[in-house]
């Protein structure tokens, strides 16, 4: 039993199927079309500028960050970045997080104390049950390793 094994039959069985060759081939004619960046070739994909009204948002928020960030709060704070940087960066959805405004209201408590020149006296709690007993008596309370 003697078999031959042709080289041209070896040749053709190495390159790729028929179907791989035309997926290529409409492979390259799409990233052809993409890359031309014609509307009417992209399915309608087209880069535009944006629009006035998100220009006015972004302006807006840059305003309201510009002022944040130039509060008394922050008058000794140093950032080598730019307003813009920080909005450019933030997500368009509007996030409120509870922490911020609870330090929001620690700082204008303190800041009204030393104008006062009055403090706010305060106890140390170990457990949460002591802190929910102490706040309705308390404008502060102390938590020492939470």
């Amino acid at each position: 039993f003697g078999s031959s094994v042709c080289p041209a039959r070896i040749a053709f069985d190495q390159r790729p199927p028929r179907s791989h060759r035309a997926m290529a081939t409409r492979v390259n004619a799409i990233q052809r079309h993409v890359l031309a960046g014609q509307p009417a070739v992209t399915g309608g994909v087209e880069i535009r500028a944006t629009s006035a009204s998100e220009d006015a948002d972004f302006a807006a928020r840059c305003k309201e960050m510009a002022a944040w960030m130039g509060s008394e709060r922050f008058k000794h704070t140093t950032r080598p970045y730019k307003v813009e940087d920080v909005v450019k960066l933030q997500g368009t959805m509007p996030l409120h997080f509870t922490g911020a405004k609870i330090s929001a209201k620690l700082y204008t408590m303190l800041r009204d104390h030393q104008a006062k020149g009055t403090c706010s006296h305060t106890f140390g709690a170990l457990d949460t049950v002591q802190v929910v007993q102490m706040a309705k008596y308390l404008t502060s309370v102390y938590v020492s390793g939470w």
